[in-house]
């Protein structure tokens, strides 16, 4: 049972590195390079997928933290009423929600006010206080980015980089075969027009 078990063993690694001897071609061995390529990719798949999480969560950190130093929380209250009518657009079978620009004022830092446009609801009152985001310069701004869902999105570029790699590395190899089957061909064709001649007079 156990010779029988070394045996498959064997035939199994010789078909995996295509057998050796001088009727192995270069091709041949370019191909069992690549096989090795392949199976060493689903082994270091993890690795890449740690340091992408590790990467990915560190570089929104940073971006987090600069967000919360650079930008102020405050409130936008409309000046006037938003328009209440507006024109629905129809985008892939559905309306979209529309926003309306109206005259606003709000803080910015260092006690002053500025007024400007922000994007509202249809028909939304005079009066509305809406929450906003200020920069230094005391501009709108889009709000800073959370931090609840760093990890998640970290965890989302690790297993991209779990699948992504030996998927990538097995379609290489995909593409990889078909060259090295068209190169087998064409000198197989080339040696045969090589040889057909003799032997088709021979044959004679």
């Amino acid at each position: 049972m156990t010779a029988q078990k070394n045996t498959l063993i064997r035939l199994a690694l010789r078909r995996f590195t295509l057998g050796s001897g001088p009727l192995k071609r270069r091709s041949d061995r370019v191909q069992a390079l690549a096989r090795f390529v392949v199976a060493l990719s689903f082994l270091v798949a993890p690795m890449f997928a740690v340091a992408a999480t590790t990467a990915t969560s560190t570089h929104l950190q940073a971006v987090a933290d600069h967000d919360a130093a650079e930008r102020t929380s405050t409130r936008a209250v409309l000046l006037e009423d938003a328009p209440a009518t507006v024109r629905a657009e129809r985008s892939s079978g559905a309306y979209a929600v529309i926003s309306v620009p109206a005259r606003a004022v709000w803080s910015v830092p260092g006690g002053t006010t500025r007024e400007g446009t922000v994007l509202v609801r249809p028909g939304t009152p005079v009066g509305t206080a809406l929450p906003a985001w200020v920069d230094r310069d005391g501009n709108l701004t889009r709000p800073p980015l959370g931090r609840a869902g760093i990890p998640s999105s970290a965890a989302v570029m690790g297993a991209v980089a779990l699948v992504g790699v030996p998927l990538g590395t097995w379609t290489l190899y995909a593409v990889l075969c078909l060259a090295l089957d068209a190169h087998r061909e064409r000198r197989w064709a080339h040696d045969w027009a090589a040889v057909e001649p003799d032997w088709h007079s021979r044959l004679l």
